[in-house]
């Protein structure tokens, strides 16, 4: 199983060179869940001994390359965030509310930016009542608001809703909260 992960980050990091040199991108965005919805799918200490150090090198070359590394993973993954932390994760992308999104954020010093928290299985669905949307997004505005480092979204990995019209109504609700919410300072 080492070898067989070893193989995939080198295969990550070739990929990786050719974007940086040929792009040069300002923020990169890996996707690779490490989680269900409530759990790791692996214990931590499985993850940290088969994982951790070739995505330290995945994500310590975008950091040698002053490149913003964000990570999706849409799961459950509190247990490993301080290792998300450590190995140069800047954002995590797809942050679900099953995770407690306010004590990620004391864990890791407030060193992790946490994208998602709105909860796709509430809101986006078909024929869903336009209030119903915006309790939601107000939910997450107000419950992870505090201490910055949050930016309220689905957590598919970009933007977007499955059915018409939700993502609209999620944007037009953060728009609206944002002075309240997260104010520029």
């Amino acid at each position: 199983m080492h070898e067989l992960i070893e193989y995939i980050a080198e295969y990550k990091l070739i990929y990786l060179k050719l974007l940086i040199e040929n792009l040069k991108p300002d923020v990169i965005m890996f996707h690779d869940d490490w989680g269900a919805k409530t759990n790791l799918f692996m214990k931590p200490d499985t993850w940290r001994e088969f994982f951790k150090e070739p995505y330290r090198r995945i994500y310590g070359y975008m950091k040698e390359h002053n490149i913003i590394a964000m990570h999706h993973a849409d799961s459950y993954c509190q247990p490993i965030v301080k290792d998300m932390v450590d190995i140069g994760i800047d954002i995590w992308q797809g942050v679900l509310p099953e995770n407690d999104i306010q004590q990620i954020k004391k864990d890791t010093n407030y060193k992790l930016t946490l994208m998602g928290g709105i909860d796709a299985s509430v809101v986006d669905k078909k024929d869903i009542d336009e209030d119903t949307v915006r309790k939601e997004v107000q939910r997450a505005c107000e419950a992870y608001s505090e201490g910055g480092m949050f930016i309220p979204c689905l957590t598919y990995g970009g933007e977007g809703s499955i059915f018409p019209g939700v993502n609209d109504i999620i944007m037009d609700e953060i728009n609206k909260l944002n002075k309240k919410y997260f104010p520029i300072k």
